[in-house]
């Protein structure tokens, strides 16, 4: 599997792909469900931050922290279902556990990290990265 460069585009299909990728198994089948429902978006890497400098200000290779914690997370953002605030926490949750076991963060940093996905992140927001973004 190739994973997308930062300011690739993420078709749907590609998103299948990724989502299968990363076992994403329920995201996967609300896709194929009514894959005409979504958009096209470009992955950023850690949406508003420089991942580069990331690594230097966390101590973790910079790599990890995108592709095995951000990547999975935007996914699940893109395709999280509008108004689900349970499914939204249970991805928040999991995207912190993936900083401090898979990229090998500071818990207070990981924490650091969580904060501002859940504010940034809010569906209310309507950013290019908050919650539910890949819905026509």
């Amino acid at each position: 599997m190739t994973l997308p460069e930062i300011g690739d585009t993420i078709t749907t299909k590609k998103a299948l792909e990724l989502c299968r990728h990363f076992s994403l198994d329920y995201l996967v089948d609300r896709i194929e469900s009514d894959p005409e429902k979504y958009k096209d978006w470009k992955f950023d890497g850690c949406s508003g931050l420089p991942d580069e400098v990331m690594g230097f200000f966390t101590g973790c290779d910079w790599k990890d922290i995108t592709y095995k914690c951000c990547l999975p997370h935007d996914l699940c953002y893109a395709y999280g279902d509008p108004g689900n605030d349970i499914e939204k926490k249970r991805v928040d949750i999991k995207f912190y556990s993936d900083l401090v076991t898979k990229a090998g963060m500071k818990k207070w940093c990981a924490a650091a990290f969580l904060a501002a996905v859940q504010i940034g992140g809010a569906e209310e927001f309507g950013l290019s990265f908050s919650w539910g973004f890949a819905y026509k």
